[in-house]
């Protein structure tokens, strides 16, 4: 018979994400891991796999976990300009939380390990891929609606403001000001009407 477990392993992933997003899946020791969640190395193995699986794990964690929770308004199905310029500006207000300082896992796991490991580039792929098609969506029905301009081009667009919310984590995280940093994200914005 086994045994039950002596942590909960929803909490464990938690804490490793954290300690992954703090600082990076190679800087990031079984040692470290240990330590930051509690779990015996045994146990994060047993749960988890190797550090591999547990990475890949935690930065799915990190998608549904954050990512979505930011996302959440874009995706609304009645979303248009509005809620692009209330998720823009929701990024400049939490610009200066620890959280953000530390930037965005996904950003930095790209920056990371996307030019060695396939299996993570996909699923960065997949998650920007997520984000464009929200600002598509959104851009689309503002075009309808006359928010935006009439010849704009909207998958061009979607992915121009992917890459400035990719941008705005990684300025953040290399301590750029953040009135410049709200400066180019409003910007961005404003070339869309």
């Amino acid at each position: 018979m086994g045994r039950n477990k002596e942590f909960d392993p929803a909490h464990a992933l938690a804490e490793a994400m954290h300690l992954f997003w703090e600082k990076g899946y190679h800087e990031t020791s079984v040692r470290d891991l240990v330590a930051h969640t509690g779990v015996s190395h045994a146990g994060l193995y047993d749960t988890f796999g190797n550090k591999h699986e547990l990475f890949v794990k935690a930065l799915d964690h990190y998608h549904d976990a954050v990512m979505s929770r930011l996302t959440e308004a874009l995706e609304a199905p009645d979303a248009s300009l509005a809620a692009i310029e209330n998720h823009f500006e929701s990024l400049i207000a939490m610009g200066d939380s620890k959280q953000a300082q530390i930037g965005c896992l996904i950003c930095t796991t790209a920056s990371e390990l996307a030019h060695e490991d396939a299996e993570i580039a996909g699923k960065i792929h997949g998650y920007i891929a997520q984000l464009t098609k929200a600002f598509a969506q959104d851009l689309a029905r503002a075009k309808e609606l006359g928010e935006v301009r009439a010849d704009l081009d909207v998958e061009g667009a979607a992915e121009f403001l992917a890459a400035t919310q990719m941008s705005m984590a990684l300025f953040v995280r290399a301590r750029w000001d953040l009135e410049r940093i709200a400066r180019f994200a409003r910007h961005a914005v404003r070339t869309l009407k």
